[in-house]
């Protein structure tokens, strides 16, 4: 299925045209019947068609405004995230959302126990809550993957300011290899 939309600049001149009252539909048409329409194009060699095809149209006057929306388009388009990006967020919010509910269970089991005090119950919650809180606090180190200007750097990488942890694939391999080799350890047991 093709895009639809306003793909050029000249599209967006004539819908801005008709939008405006500018010019009508019937002008549009109208101005489609011209020496390139009725162009026979039969037991014509490829190449030519080709060339034809980039240089025998109409040229419709197109303005500033028209390219700017354009563009500003196009920028508003590679402005959003990476698809990658958004599910690693995602990702991520969701397993915090996930720990701060085991936390509030936790801390709701402490709190129906017996055989503690007010205070104890409440040094539990606190400790249960800041466990809960203290994750992501750790976790503010920054991953800076060894790809492009950072493949093979020594030391500290350009343009990264506090902690950080150089990753590589081959790396994230050999973790999940040995996750992998100690879980099949711990079942053997």
């Amino acid at each position: 299925m093709p895009d639809k939309g306003l793909l050029t600049a000249e599209a967006v001149e004539l819908a801005t045209q008709l939008v405006n009252r500018q010019t009508t539909a019937d002008k549009l048409i109208n101005d489609g019947f011209n020496r390139l329409s009725t162009f026979n194009k039969d037991g014509l060699p490829s190449w030519f068609l080709d060339d034809e095809s980039k240089f025998y149209k109409p040229n419709i006057p197109i303005t500033k405004e028209a390219i700017n929306a354009l563009r500003d388009r196009q920028r508003a388009l590679d402005a959003r995230p990476i698809k990658k990006v958004a599910e690693a967020k995602a990702r991520k919010k969701f397993k915090e959302v996930q720990r701060i509910e085991k936390a509030k269970r936790k801390a709701d089991g402490v709190m129906e126990a017996e055989d503690l005090n007010m205070a104890e119950k409440a040094r539990a919650v606190g400790k249960v809550i800041s466990r809960a809180h203290g994750r992501e606090k750790m976790k503010e180190k920054k991953i800076v993957v060894a790809t492009g200007q950072n493949r093979g750097v020594k030391g500290r990488p350009r343009g990264v300011k506090g902690k950080y942890k150089i990753v590589d694939a081959r790396m994230r391999k050999e973790t999940r290899a040995l996750k992998r080799i100690k879980k099949a350890t711990t079942k053997k047991r």
